[in-house]
């Protein structure tokens, strides 16, 4: 069980009109005092838009509004009492909940105030260096061993296994990039060599409960070595290793250097792999790189078919979209041709 997003974008009707009345309407509920939007989330296009946050103030302090105007399958209110309720670390937490409502099928919408965190991420994207790698390897340690010391919702019988659950996301990638008249016959080829080895490997890498969406800025790093954990929402079971590419794959995609190569990229992932052998936690898996490839070969896949088109571009657009893909497909062969040798 799990919280889709992506998975609804030919259903999802916008939300940015019905927001503009649901911060009326909390505000007016709240005192909440709106100062500006910090983030709009859209499901891929402008005219999807699923979520809205505002920073402002809250009985006299800095506060966040989150209003989600996309139905979730578990509510985030429920996501975080769940996770407060288990977690043992004490270097890692979520920003403290102040009140909300859960989603509200007549309202349209459900909401969550929150504790404003005034921090850095753990790095910043497109790149992390070698403190900052260490340091998120340090977190995932934690993370992994402290934060989840038990899934907060059960696995269900008919829970997807990796393959299904996979073979279903590039599917609908697939569907999209279609809809969207970038479905190329390269694209193509890259999706039937792909499924070709989720049906080889993917049987034999589990579903593990994680936090589906760790990109660096979804860390907040405090002083003493401390942590703020955000997207909330996206707690689930995914692949093994989903969480350890993720955020690479995230970095990757905000790259603006015209003069970074495939080859160097390597290499930064290379020394990510290596970090990541070095953690506690995975260094007794003797199968880690396979689960690394595989999961390396799914973001690079989903970057190709939806990813790249829908990055905001300042300027040169296509010029930015074409050393993206290239960069992405030489990525996806270099992974695919790892895992067709094992």
């Amino acid at each position: 069980m799990g919280n889709e997003i992506v998975e609804k974008y030919f259903k999802h009707a916008d939300f940015a009109d019905q927001g503009k009345r649901a911060l009326a309407e909390i505000i007016a509920k709240t005192g909440f005092q709106p100062e500006k939007e910090i983030f709009r989330g859209q499901i891929y296009d402008d005219d999807k838009v699923a979520s809205l946050v505002y920073k402002g103030v809250w009985r006299d302090g800095p506060a966040v509004l989150k209003i989600q105007g996309l139905r979730p399958e578990i509510d985030e209110i429920r996501m975080i009492g769940a996770f407060n309720g288990q977690n043992g670390s004490s270097a890692i937490r979520l920003p403290e909940f102040y009140g909300g409502s859960k989603w509200d099928e007549r309202a349209g919408y459900g909401y969550l105030l929150l504790e404003y965190i005034d921090a850095p991420r753990i790095y910043q994207t497109p790149f992390a260096n070698r403190k900052q790698t260490d340091d998120f390897c340090a977190f995932y340690q934690e993370y992994k061993t402290k934060c989840l010391s038990e899934p907060f919702f059960s696995k269900e019988p008919n829970e997807r296994s990796s393959l299904v659950f996979t073979a279903q996301r590039v599917s609908h990638w697939a569907r999209i990039a279609q809809a969207k008249g970038h479905l190329t016959e390269g694209r193509v080829e890259n999706v039937g060599r792909f499924l070709s080895l989720a049906g080889r490997h993917l049987p034999s890498i589990g579903m593990e409960f994680m936090h589906g969406h760790l990109t660096s800025e979804d860390i907040f790093k405090l002083p003493g070595n401390k942590y703020v954990l955000m997207s909330n929402l996206f707690w689930s079971y995914r692949p093994e290793c989903y969480d350890m590419t993720f955020h690479l794959w995230y970095g990757l995609k905000s790259l603006r250097d015209q003069n970074m190569t495939a080859a160097q990229i390597k290499g930064y992932l290379q020394s990510w792999f290596e970090a990541y052998k070095k953690i506690p936690s995975i260094a007794q898996d003797t199968d880690f790189e396979r689960k690394f490839d595989m999961a390396m070969a799914e973001r690079c896949l989903g970057a190709l078919l939806v990813d790249i088109r829908n990055q905001h571009y300042t300027d040169d657009r296509e010029k930015y979209v074409g050393h993206l893909t290239r960069i992405f497909q030489e990525l996806f062969g270099y992974f695919a041709d790892k895992l067709e040798k094992m």
